[in-house]
């Protein structure tokens, strides 16, 4: 930190003294408790900025009663994507940004200690990056205190405030895409569905789109996720199976791995294999062949994420809602009308 004087650092009356006002006056501008003149404001900024003060944000709290800090939890490195967006909406809004990420093997023990050592920290607000499980939102809202809350990824109930991408809508736009080409046979690599919401979600809607569609269910395989798990999963079900024609992979990785294992088997996509993802990660675009796939837009999750919990802390009496983003589908060259309907 610069020094005044080249000995020590700047403090709140050496403003005072500069700018010929009272220390309660640097301290309500410092702290914005309330307003001030505009002629006075100026002279306390000027005063500031030639001072280089830098507050204490320790003793700000201990008087405002606010951190002005922000802490985000993140469940598992799946969730990360759109943290770089909520920690520069936070500096935007004058928060410090933190964050915790626990590892996806996290105990829900681990979570509830997590969760109370940020409580402890004294912070302003907390947004909860989690995918679903068994812990409650009556248990979230009970550790968290009453400090403001944001839960992203997770719808938990009416009481919720939270930020998601709808993705049964994301399924249902991939499924339709797919029908609307001819395809008739299915099959399925999954994601976590006893954990993640998303998951669970994706494949609920892919059974029910079958359903209403009267196609009958393909073969199916669990996956993890990545790409090793997509293969693994892909190679499994070519071992049972190599009827179907359309293979609904639960993200962008695991279809990656999906399509390395068809070629290994000397298949060609899409000429005899279409294969769709979900996401639209970076490399989605440069796949052999380029994949069709559901784009999340992760800037505006992050940004909506702090956005609600920020409108939350300036008025924590406001009713809880929901913010839906939509999806959208972008095809490219991973899928084309089955084998039997091309000439």
């Amino acid at each position: 930190m610069p020094l005044k004087n080249g000995s020590s650092p700047a403090t709140l009356h050496d403003v005072a003294k500069l700018a010929g006002v009272s220390y309660q006056t640097v301290s309500r501008v410092v702290n914005k408790m309330s307003k001030v003149s505009p002629q006075t404001l100026e002279k306390v900024n000027q005063a500031i900025a030639e001072l280089n003060y830098q507050p204490n944000r320790a003793a700000r709290s201990l008087v405002t009663g606010k951190s002005n800090a922000i802490h985000v939890l993140a469940f598992d490195i799946f969730n990360l994507r759109a943290v770089p967006f909520m920690e520069i909406v936070a500096y935007e809004k004058g928060f410090q940004f933190r964050l915790t990420a626990l590892h996806q093997a996290y105990s829900l023990p681990e979570m509830r200690q997590k969760l109370s050592e940020i409580v402890a920290s004294q912070v302003d607000g907390i947004v909860l990056l989690m995918p679903w499980s068994n812990v409650t939102y009556k248990e979230i809202f009970t550790l968290s205190s009453g400090i403001p809350l944001v839960i992203v990824g997770s719808n938990m109930g009416p009481d919720t405030n939270s930020v998601l991408i709808d993705q049964e809508l994301g399924t249902r736009l991939l499924m339709q895409h797919l029908i609307d080409l001819g395809h008739s046979r299915f099959a399925e690599i999954t994601g976590f569905t006893d954990r993640y919401d998303d998951a669970r979600i994706r494949h609920s809607t892919y059974q029910e789109v079958l359903r209403s569609n009267n196609i009958a269910h393909g073969p199916s395989e669990p996956g993890n996720f990545t790409m090793r798990g997509g293969f693994n999963a892909m190679s499994q079900l070519l071992a049972k199976d190599r009827s179907f024609t359309a293979l609904v992979c639960g993200n962008d990785e695991t279809a990656l791995g999906a399509i390395q294992a068809a070629h290994n088997a000397g298949l060609k996509i899409p000429q005899d294999l279409s294969i769709v993802g979900f996401d639209d990660m970076d490399f989605a675009a440069f796949s052999t062949p380029p994949l069709t796939t559901v784009q999340q837009d992760y800037h505006a999750l992050g940004t909506q994420s702090i956005q609600h919990l920020v409108s939350l802390i300036q008025d924590p009496s406001a009713a809880a809602h929901h913010r839906v983003l939509y999806p959208k589908l972008v095809v490219r060259q991973s899928t084309s009308q089955p084998p039997s309907q091309k000439k």
